[in-house]
């Protein structure tokens, strides 16, 4: 690298510090209405402007519900979904700044069974997708005293690798990067050893080693069986996590019992099936409240090679 590409480089990175401070800045005086005010108005002009994002979610759309919605409807769904989205990550920058507005967002129900999970002293593993504000529910896991930790795929480079990464740190959150696989879980394991909570997305469409193929909305969907490994092969506690929309801006972080995953004949059919169970799951939340999942993403990317639809269900 030259001196000159060497000091542009500085420069950019010193004007982003800047930047980011700044954001900051304007979260902690910034009152939650208005935020959510310019997170809406920057909703819409994304949704507007961006073909990418409409059209992958009414590609998703068609795929689920084909011809049982209207057009008009699957339109209303996309946008608000992308709304949604936008509002939680809205809400979970807000948090950082200020941790009770977590407190007065979300409510617990069947906290009991986590708290159970945890007794066991093996850490929980808690299945989640892009549901609702997933991002901000995360926080007050936090503010309730619990050791968290996210598996996430890494971000591309940029202003959001260089910044945005580190705001889990600013309230305690962990992430661990979904690749590579052997890293992925050597950071997991640790986790759990520590008795720690563990949050792993099942919604993603994942293209690495070890993936399943099970039915999400009649179509296989390639799908990361980590949960359900966990719970087979190491006896984890595996929950599963929903925030419900309970009221106007107000959240019900819905947690279920510990789950029970059948043992087959092999152990990739005990994956295959406990993964489908928690799809299932997950498929008829997303029928319940479609306008909360994030339809952008490209879910059924993934074309099963020869041999991987043996034993899926």
């Amino acid at each position: 690298m030259s001196v000159a590409e060497s000091l542009f480089v500085r420069i950019k990175h010193s004007f982003s510090d800047l930047l980011f401070a700044a954001i900051l800045f304007i979260l902690r005086i910034l009152p939650h209405g208005v935020l959510r005010g310019i997170a809406f108005l920057f909703a819409r002009l994304m949704y507007a402007f961006s073909k990418r994002f409409r059209k992958n979610a009414f590609e998703s759309l068609s795929i689920a519900f084909a011809d049982s919605i209207s057009p008009a409807e699957k339109e209303r769904i996309a946008r608000q979904s992308f709304e949604h989205l936008t509002f939680g990550l809205a809400d979970y920058m807000h948090a950082m700044q200020k941790p009770v507005l977590a407190d007065k967002s979300f409510t617990f129900e069947g906290r009991e069974y986590l708290d159970q999970a945890l007794a066991k002293g093996k850490g929980a593993v808690i299945a989640i997708a892009h549901f609702g504000p997933f991002v901000a529910m995360l926080t007050r896991f936090i503010s309730a005293g619990y050791k968290v930790n996210v598996v996430m795929r890494r971000p591309r480079g940029g202003f959001f690798y260089r910044h945005l990464l580190r705001a889990p740190e600013l309230i305690g959150l962990g992430t661990i990067y979904s690749i590579p696989v052997r890293a992925c879980l050597f950071h997991c394991s640790k986790a759990l050893e520590r008795q720690e909570i563990v949050f792993m997305p099942i919604d993603q469409n994942y293209g690495d080693t070890g993936r399943v193929f099970v039915d999400f909305f009649g179509r296989k969907a390639a799908t990361a069986p980590g949960a359900v490994l966990y719970g087979l092969k190491y006896g984890v506690p595996v929950l599963s996590v929903y925030a419900i929309p309970d009221g106007k801006d107000h959240w019900k972080i819905s947690i279920g019992p510990e789950k029970v995953f059948e043992k087959k004949v092999s152990e990739r059919e005990s994956l295959i099936h406990g993964t489908a169970m928690l799809t299932g799951e997950l498929e008829a939340m997303i029928r319940r409240f479609p306008d909360q999942w994030s339809w952008m993403h490209r879910r059924w990317k993934a074309v099963p090679k020869e041999g991987e639809l043996k034993g899926s269900l």
